[in-house]
C-alpha cells in the first residue's frame, strides 16, 4: 500500500509538470502568427501580391552608390519594385490579433530616382474594410539625395483591440514609371509578440492550483 502511495505521489509530481508544459503550450499557440513571415520558403506563400514583387536572397543597386542589400534575418527577403506612376505595388496578408499583441519587422527604402520624383515605400496596417489605421514605416525621397539607399529599419505596431487586420507592404513610383533604376521597398522578419488570452491564463492558474492542492493532501 505504501509503495502504491509513493508511486502515486511521484506520478502526480510528473503530471503537474506535464500539465504546466501543456497549458503553457496552449498559451503560446493562442497567439497569432504570420504565414511565411520571413519569406523563408523562397516565394510568396501565404501572401497576396498586387504588382511586381519577388523573394530574393540579395539585391544589388548601383544608382546613388553601389550597395547590396542582404536579409536582416534568415536567407530571404521581399523586394517590391515600383511600377506605374502613382500606383502602390503591394504584398499583404490578413492576421488575427489579440488586444495588446505587437507585430514588428524590418523594412528598407531603395530610391531609384531623383528630385521631383520622390517615390516611396511603406508598411501599413489596415482594418477589415481596407482602411489604413497605422503606418509603422514610411520613407520616400523627399528629404534625401538622389538615389538614396536607405538602411534596414525596425518597425512595430500594437493592436489596441482584438480582431482581424491586414499587414501590407508597398512601394511606388511618383510622376513617372521609373528613373535611372527602379525604386524598391524591402521587407523581412515580421513577428508577432503576443499576450496570453485572459481565459487561457485563468485555466492555467486553476489547473495548477488544483493539482498542487491534491499533491499537498497526499503529502500529509
Amino acid at each position: 500500500m505504501e509503495r502504491r502511495l509513493l508511486f502515486f505521489k511521484k506520478f502526480l509530481g510528473k503530471s503537474l509538470f506535464v500539465t504546466m508544459i501543456f497549458l503553457l503550450a496552449v498559451v503560446v499557440n493562442a497567439q497569432g502568427a504570420a504565414i511565411n513571415a520571413g519569406f523563408e520558403t523562397g516565394d510568396l506563400t501565404g501572401w497576396t501580391a498586387n504588382g511586381s514583387a519577388t523573394v530574393v536572397t540579395s539585391h544589388y543597386n548601383e544608382y546613388g552608390g553601389a550597395v547590396t542589400y542582404l536579409p536582416p534575418e534568415g536567407s530571404y527577403f521581399l523586394a517590391i519594385s515600383s511600377g506605374s506612376a502613382n500606383v502602390w505595388q503591394t504584398v499583404s496578408q490578413s492576421l488575427t490579433f489579440l488586444a495588446g499583441e505587437t507585430i514588428g519587422g524590418m523594412a528598407a527604402f531603395n530610391w531609384g530616382d531623383y528630385s521631383g520624383y520622390p517615390d516611396g515605400a511603406m508598411v501599413q496596417i489596415l482594418d477589415y474594410t481596407g482602411a489604413q489605421i497605422a503606418l509603422p514605416f514610411y520613407a520616400d525621397g523627399s528629404n534625401h539625395t538622389d538615389g538614396y539607399n536607405g538602411p534596414w529599419t525596425p518597425w512595430s505596431w500594437t493592436a489596441l483591440s482584438g480582431g482581424t487586420y491586414v499587414l501590407q507592404y508597398a512601394a511606388r513610383n511618383t510622376g513617372d514609371s521609373g528613373g535611372p533604376e527602379q525604386t524598391f521597398g524591402y521587407f523581412d522578419a515580421a513577428q508577432i509578440k503576443g499576450v496570453p488570452e485572459p481565459t487561457t491564463m485563468v485555466l492555467l492558474a486553476f489547473g495548477l492550483l488544483g493539482l498542487a492542492g491534491v499533491r499537498r493532501k497526499l503529502q500529509k
